[in-house]
């Protein structure tokens, strides 16, 4: 039987296809699990345009798991069935979709933007070139001294500044929309404590955020240390102070993604006790 793209509207009728095939490759789905947990939770978080669910079948079984939260781009899940892209891409064609941009595993997001790039007549741009790390235990000579706090309402205004710092450092001028929503939502992440603080001598130094979670592991994000205050181990404990709370919380492991591009970021991670799993790429599309 050949394979075919089904299309949800209702996350109550994709939730419990998508979940246990997304959990077979947790880490490597990490996101897309956290995000599908959110639409649980929330349908509309993302905003009021419906997200895009889809399932790649065969024989009912699921081959591949494709979400889109507009405005954002669509993400692919990891699967070993490569041949499931053309499926998604002639699926996504025939919707009439038009789509910022995509994110997914090197192999496969690759096959998907060369095919999707033929079919429409556009141009592609890789934009990132990231790593998948998981953590399970923290090394303990890296914790460090400082005080390590929730962000209060006192600090709102410079958390502000720094996420905005630390978006435009990683995105540039390229995608302002995002880095707006982003903002939009910092009041409510401040709210559910998840902004956290590395205090030196009474003053915020570096900062990182407790992201969206898998069954069994968490993400952080948002690692952020102002250009003046680097290179003296800020961020290297603010995340491994983090990671460590995060673990204690009961979460079996912690993951996040890293700029291969930013050699520096990536030895302070594996310093503290992350693994790489797998290199994830994200393009955006160009007309």
């Amino acid at each position: 039987m050949n394979m075919e793209a089904k299309f949800f509207d209702n996350i109550n009728k994709f939730y419990p296809l998508a979940y246990p095939f997304l959990l077979e490759y947790e880490v490597e789905n990490g996101i897309l699990l956290a995000i599908l947990n959110y639409l649980k939770k929330d349908f509309h978080r993302y905003g009021s345009e419906k997200p895009t669910l889809c399932a790649i079948v065969r024989e009912d079984e699921i081959k591949l798991i494709s979400i889109r939260t507009p405005p954002y781009n669509q993400l692919l899940s990891y699967t070993k069935d490569l041949d499931t892209f053309n499926i998604l891409v002639e699926a996504l064609v025939k919707q009439g979709a038009e789509i910022p941009g995509t994110l997914g595993f090197k192999e496969g997001v690759n096959i998907f933007v060369n095919l999707w790039c033929e079919r429409k007549a556009i141009k592609s741009e890789l934009i990132r070139h990231e790593r998948v790390y998981k953590l399970e235990i923290v090394a303990e000579d890296v914790l460090g001294e400082h005080e390590f706090i929730n962000t209060t309402k006192m600090y709102e205004k410079m958390v502000h500044q720094w996420t905005r710092e630390f978006m435009l450092e990683a995105l540039g001028e390229r995608n302002p929309q995002m880095i707006e929503r982003s903002l939009e939502r910092l009041r409510i992440d401040m709210n559910e404590g998840r902004i956290f603080l590395l205090i030196d001598k009474g003053k915020p130094v570096s900062m990182a955020r407790k992201a969206g979670n898998s069954p069994n592991g968490i993400a952080v994000n948002n690692v952020y240390t102002p250009p003046h205050l680097r290179r003296k181990g800020y961020a290297t404990e603010c995340v491994a102070k983090l990671s460590k709370r995060l673990l204690e919380e009961g979460n079996k492991f912690c993951f996040l993604f890293t700029d291969l591009g930013n050699p520096t970021s990536n030895s302070i991670y594996q310093k503290i006790g992350y693994r790489p799993i797998i290199d994830v790429d994200e393009y955006q599309f160009m007309s």
